[in-house]
């Protein structure tokens, strides 16, 4: 089995398993299934807005397809969402955008 496929299990087993779900849009970006790698992201910041870590994932992924004003209003809400409860995470989108803006990355 593999890891996709195990991580499709953890997800069809418990629809509310959020780290099986990112995980999986994880393994997506690394086997270069980025429409599936996207529609996990998507669904996490829609319905689970909370889930701090897709915001950056989901940004730079936005941004390897060229999506680059759909990568900013991702790292943006991000950084919305982190200013006051995650300093580190906040970090991490602030730079990913400013590296975007100057075209670092």
């Amino acid at each position: 089995m593999t890891r996709i496929e195990q991580l499709l299990q953890f997800v069809e087993q418990d629809s509310t398993d959020l780290f099986s779900r990112y995980a999986l849009g994880l393994e997506y970006v690394k086997t270069e299934n980025f429409s599936e790698a996207e529609n996990c992201f998507n669904y996490l910041i829609v319905n689970h807005p909370e889930y701090i870590g897709t915001y950056y994932q989901f940004g730079k992924l936005l941004q390897l397809l060229g999506k680059e004003t759909a990568a900013k209003t991702i790292f943006e809400k991000g950084i919305e969402k982190t200013r006051q409860s995650d300093l580190k995470t906040f970090s991490e989108l602030q730079n990913a955008l400013t590296n975007m803006e100057l075209g670092l990355d």
